[in-house]
């Protein structure tokens, strides 16, 4: 297989070395815009835009053949005009032109570039020679580069970007290394939307030198970064890959989302960033053996990172299920044993105590279906999430029900009734975020997962519960089955690690 074949390019002379120069990318000192510009829409514009955003961290070096200004700031006909040292650079310009400036930015001793130029290794016979020619140039001069026909990066640590605006990116502990420019930005979008943060994202491209792997390496020992995000067409150094993933597992986790999952689909990972997509079943024989927690959707990526990051190591694969209704019930059992999860037997001292809460008609067993038996959600909750035989808790339907009512109003009552419900709602909602605070409490403590699904409703999308809850880092997922296979990537991870009996 040729993406399991160690790379036969010239190696770092030390394991860190690579780790010290994508220093400069992520945290350079001074940058340069290589065809920067003040023209809207234009690539050029938007990069320089992005990088004037903080202009007191870092010297700003705007290039630019034809204009002497750039957006307010002095730019220079080239990058040897500039006068101080550059660090790193951003290469926006066409094509043809890219292997003159990659000679340019050698001379100038820049350490790092990202080429965000498009229409190389991924296109025809004229753009992959345009390629080879930039790849020597900066071989020769010991220039390293990501791309080309990438997005570019940010490093929300330092308020670096090279991304087009759009957004605000919130800082977190999310790294992200995507093969897809575009998807890069629709997996950004997904993770800000599910309320998640990030440390430090690069948009890889055709990985005509940097790999996938180099920036795995990178990612695998910042600080800011506590679970690492892939988005992998290919692997270029599939026996490294294998060697960082398992080193890194050890201490934080990576979620991989590959895709090329069939021939069509590998052809057209080909043809996108020229990656070597391979087959697949090698791919999940070989990232599960690693450690790695490979997702099928982009949804699924932000699910289950947000899981990792906050959710307890669970110590078993046993499931206590609490339902506010049968049907939630049933259809959360089967998702779990879908999933390969348990459900588990209830202790007699659990049942005796929710006897004690429950109407009659409950079932007395797991799942624990609270038969709409009024406000009994935590009471209920309590005791399940102390019972032995209980490694994780499933909430469907229970946990935030109070606050997806609080936009309910009866439809004919006088206006003294509405004031009063509103008021015995304000009461309800108050107890249940002293009880969401609560719950958080007790799952750390027990060292419990506390999984919450529920439907969303407007009233619930706006609530303070799920603002609590996505400000502790836990998602409030829609559907049984997103949470039933969330719980079992986090059993088979702490499988992994060697925490699951």
């Amino acid at each position: 297989m040729a993406d399991w074949v160690v790379d036969e390019r010239q190696a770092e002379p030390m394991a860190s070395a690579i780790v010290q120069r994508l220093e400069y990318l992520f945290n350079p000192k001074s940058v340069a815009v290589i065809g920067a510009s003040s023209q809207f829409f234009k690539w050029g514009h938007d990069v320089a835009v992005r990088v004037l955003e903080r202009p007191d961290s870092r010297k700003i070096y705007l290039i630019n053949k034809t204009s002497r200004e750039i957006l307010g700031a002095e730019a220079y006909k080239s990058i040897k005009d500039v006068p101080g040292p550059v660090d790193f650079a951003v290469i926006v310009i066409p094509f043809p032109g890219v292997p003159e400036v990659m000679r340019e930015c050698v001379d100038k001793g820049v350490k790092v570039a990202v080429v965000i130029t498009a229409g190389m290794g991924e296109a025809g016979v004229s753009g992959v020679q345009v390629q080879a020619e930039v790849v020597e140039i900066a071989k020769r001069g010991g220039l390293r580069f990501v791309g080309p026909n990438c997005m570019g990066h940010f490093n929300t640590d330092v308020g670096l970007s090279t991304l087009r605006p759009g957004f605000d990116i919130k800082k977190g502990a999310i790294g992200l290394i995507s093969q897809s420019g575009g998807f890069l930005m629709e997996i950004v979008q997904a993770g800000l939307e599910a309320g998640m943060g990030f440390s430090k994202v690069v948009s890889s491209g055709n990985e005509a030198d940097l790999h996938f792997e180099d920036f795995l390496e990178y990612l695998g020992q910042d600080e800011q970064t506590r679970v690492i995000v892939g988005y992998v067409e290919g692997l270029r150094e599939g026996r490294r890959f294998l060697e960082l993933a398992r080193e890194i597992t050890a201490r934080k986790p990576i979620v991989v989302l590959k895709v090329g999952r069939t021939s069509d689909g590998a052809r057209a990972a080909k043809s996108h960033t020229s990656a070597l997509s391979g087959d697949d079943s090698l791919y999940i024989n070989a990232l599960r053996q690693v450690g790695i927690v490979r997702v099928n959707e982009i949804h699924e990526i932000f699910d289950v990172a947000a899981a990792l990051l906050r959710q307890p190591k669970p110590r078993g694969r046993s499931v206590g299920i609490l339902s506010s209704g049968g049907g939630h019930a049933v259809m959360s059992t089967d998702a779990c044993q879908k999933a390969g999860l348990e459900i588990a037997n209830l202790s007699q001292a659990t049942i005796e105590k929710l006897n004690q809460v429950l109407p009659d008609r409950w079932p007395h067993a797991n799942p624990v279906d609270t038969v709409a038996g009024g406000f009994v959600t935590y009471p209920s909750l309590w005791p399940l999430m102390e019972d032995e035989n209980v490694d994780a808790i499933l909430s469907v339907g229970s946990i935030g029900m109070v606050s997806s009512w609080a936009g309910r109003t009866p439809s004919r009552a006088p206006d003294a009734d509405v004031r009063k419900m509103r008021e015995w709602l304000d009461l309800l909602v108050q107890d249940e975020l002293k009880n969401i605070d609560r719950a958080i409490a007790r799952m750390d403590e027990l060292q419990k997962p506390l999984i919450i699904c529920s439907i969303f409703n407007e009233a619930l999308r706006k609530s303070e519960a799920l603002r609590k809850l996505q400000a502790n880092g836990i998602l409030m997922y829609p559907t049984p089955e997103r949470a039933a296979k969330v719980l079992a990537h986090l059993v088979n991870y702490s499988q992994y690690l060697g925490t699951c009996r």
